[in-house]
């Protein structure tokens, strides 16, 4: 399935090679001879529904002739349907299975952490909406929702997928946002809120102003002695001696960094925050999942690959919370 040694590379996982070694991999050898049954399984239960619908198509043919072609080729197509989901159900229980032994080791290895493969709250990303951090969505699709603290400031963060379903004749899904959604305590209260939005040029910021009907950009932008992030970002505050008291040097060099390290620079979704009251908001666009572990046909299994990402996020959280609490 994986390496069978665990090579720490993130100061965030030092000692976790010994856990990979004693405890996680026999229970996820266990699982993989498991995975392979249940790839035997689905298999059989496709070969099996091909055949039926074949054997089906052949002998309603001999009676209904040409005439319910039609009605032959969208049953065989229902099929085949049926086949798919049976598949990515059984990839779904794959995974499940995975991260209910992977996360509960990482989490309880940094300690103060609770995790949860679904947000018990169907309405998180309700608060990044309402912030017009991520656009309007009817369908939101939350996952590995981890809560704790750090220093004794709460937080959470999940990874999201959101999108726009409309149906009808003309029916058609669009995603809204795909990435990490983070929320973090407040350093303080702050009022009123500040913005921190992609800096894209004067004419740019102003279409985006008109795209976002003026969210972020109906205010004065605050500006900062940092050129690195005054090129990169752009803070918009009524109260621009509270924007520069709450985003301090620290901060401004964290988001950079984290902007640097998912992609963000010079692309066309990046990082966007809000402080609001007791709260610091953080959207974080990505292609690729939280955890982007294996379904159960892929055979090239790289477990300790997904799991240094995982570390990683967690250490871009971390260093976030130090840099709003002054650290």
């Amino acid at each position: 399935m994986s390496k069978r040694d665990f090579k720490e590379i993130h100061e965030l996982e030092r000692g976790f090679a010994e856990i990979y070694r004693t405890r996680l991999l026999p229970r996820l050898d266990t699982l993989q001879r498991q995975r392979k049954a249940a790839v035997q399984r689905a298999l059989l239960e496709l070969a099996a529904l091909i055949a039926l619908a074949l054997f089906a198509g052949f002998v309603t043919w001999d009676y209904v002739g040409e005439d319910y072609l039609g009605p032959l080729v969208l049953g065989e197509a229902m099929v085949g349907v049926i086949g798919y989901m049976l598949v990515r159900r059984r990839a779904r229980g794959w995974r499940d299975r995975m991260f209910a032994i992977v996360m509960p080791e990482i989490t309880g290895f940094i300690g103060n952490l609770d995790y949860s493969a679904s947000s018990r709250d169907p309405q998180f990303a309700e608060a990044f909406r309402t912030r017009n951090l991520v656009g309007g969505h009817n369908r939101a699709d939350i996952e590995h929702h981890v809560s704790g603290s750090r220093r004794g400031t709460p937080f959470e963060v999940a990874q999201a997928h959101l999108e726009q379903v409309t149906r009808g004749r003309n029916s058609n899904r669009r995603t809204v946002f795909k990435g990490l959604l983070v929320k973090v305590r407040a350093p303080y209260p702050v009022s009123p809120m500040i913005h921190v939005a992609r800096d894209y040029g004067g004419v740019l910021n102003r279409v985006a102003e008109a795209l976002t009907l003026g969210h972020r950009r109906h205010r004065e932008r605050v500006v900062f002695d940092d050129a690195a992030f005054e090129e990169r970002f752009a803070v918009y505050s009524a109260d621009a001696d509270l924007a520069r008291a709450t985003i301090t040097p620290g901060l401004a060099r964290a988001l950079i960094t984290i902007d640097d390290e998912i992609g963000g620079q010079g692309r066309d979704a990046p990082l966007t925050a809000v402080f609001d009251g007791d709260w610091f908001y953080m959207a974080i666009p990505r292609r690729q999942d939280l955890l982007a572990m294996p379904s159960i046909l892929r055979f090239d299994i790289n477990l300790e690959a997904s799991i240094h990402e995982i570390f990683a996020d967690m250490t871009r959280l971390q260093r976030v919370i130090d840099r709003l609490h002054g650290r």
